[in-house]
């Protein structure tokens, strides 16, 4: 019997003809989704890359290996997005950088390497899907991408993280960690306080997130967003980030532990995963110019279901960049594994 979708038997095609082996489904020679692995800029419309930080996870830990986690289970994900009919890989140059490697383990020193190469990216007009990796590492992003002007958020977390100490007050409180990121991206100019909404936030922690209060930041709780539902909560964060630069972040713990229990600190009656996944889907009329998913900690699900609905998620996200992409005019272009010119060649 043939496949009635035309559109995804000739990426299928495409794909083996270049060398990808799609039967497979698990191939170390290709990256996310099946992407190309790249070195270089040139060329490339969306980035997918991993940031393998764990600096300052306290317990529960494994977040490092969270990249290479989703990386490998993506690869049963697409290429055709079920409802938007969105091919990635036929509408943009998207490419995997593969993991970074830290020339150090120091925090200061491994913010600054991100801020590189994200700073390497935005210079180059280039998207970016970033697998974590604690959350701190979004900080570092934001800061590279919001260079030329700030950026709104979309936020979804069990966590506000715009706090630092460990108590409230605590002289600690401006430090980088995974529960400031974006207290540092605020007060870094990266960061436009109110065109950010943080949704999914609930349980231990809401005594530290005041920064988000005090500085304009829309904060929707667990409980607000089933009381409102997602159709509502959406329409009010598309009017507030309206049409610049956003940029959309999702750590784990937003999701409820039942669906997502490989995460370091899981905060019980979270929101559910469909329910992140269509809030993704409402976020496609934004000027999305990055992305990422954060602190998965594969050892705490041995099921690696985990993975699987992170993996699932990020292509989601993939599809939004890709979409925004479209939504702004920018050139239609294809990803190549083998480039048309190289096959002439031999």
């Amino acid at each position: 019997m043939e496949m009635a979708h035309t559109r995804a038997r000739a990426i299928y095609q495409r794909m083996e003809s270049e060398g990808v082996c799609v039967r497979a489904m698990r191939d170390s020679q290709v990256g996310m989704f099946m992407a190309p692995f790249v070195e270089t800029c040139a060329g490339l419309d969306i980035a997918c890359i991993g940031v393998p930080m764990e600096n300052s996870i306290p317990l529960r830990t494994s977040t490092a290996e969270g990249p290479a986690a989703i990386r490998e289970w993506s690869q049963w994900m697409g290429p055709v997005h079920e409802l938007w009919g969105t091919i990635p890989f036929d509408e943009s140059a998207v490419g995997d950088f593969g993991d970074m490697s830290f020339a150090s383990g120091d925090l200061a020193d491994r913010i600054e390497q991100i801020y590189r190469q994200f700073k390497s990216f935005s210079d180059a007009g280039i998207a970016t899907l970033s697998l974590g990796g604690e959350h701190t590492m979004t900080y570092p992003i934001m800061k590279a991408l919001g260079e030329s002007e700030p950026l709104g958020m979309i936020h979804i977390d069990a966590h506000a993280d715009t706090g630092g100490g460990v108590i409230p007050d605590d002289p600690d409180v401006l430090s980088i960690n995974d529960a400031s990121p974006f207290r540092h991206a605020v007060l870094s100019g990266a960061l436009d306080p109110t065109r950010c909404v943080q949704i999914g936030i609930r349980g231990r922690g809401e005594h530290f997130w005041d920064f988000s209060h005090q500085t304009g930041m829309r904060v929707i709780t667990a409980t607000e967003f089933y009381d409102r539902g997602v159709d509502s909560v959406m329409a009010e964060a598309l009017e507030i980030i309206g049409s610049g630069p956003c940029y959309f972040t999702i750590d784990n713990d937003g999701i409820d532990p039942v669906d997502m229990p490989a995460t370091g600190l899981p905060e019980p009656f979270g929101i559910r995963a469909i329910d992140v996944r269509k809030m993704i889907r409402a976020a496609r009329p934004l000027h999305i110019v990055g992305a990422d998913f954060c602190e998965l900690s594969p050892r705490n699900d041995p099921t690696e279901q985990s993975a699987n609905l992170s993996a699932a998620l990020c292509f989601e996200l993939l599809c939004l960049l890709v979409e925004s992409r479209r939504n702004q005019g920018k050139t239609i272009r294809k990803t190549y594994w083998r480039r048309p010119e190289q096959e002439e060649k031999q």
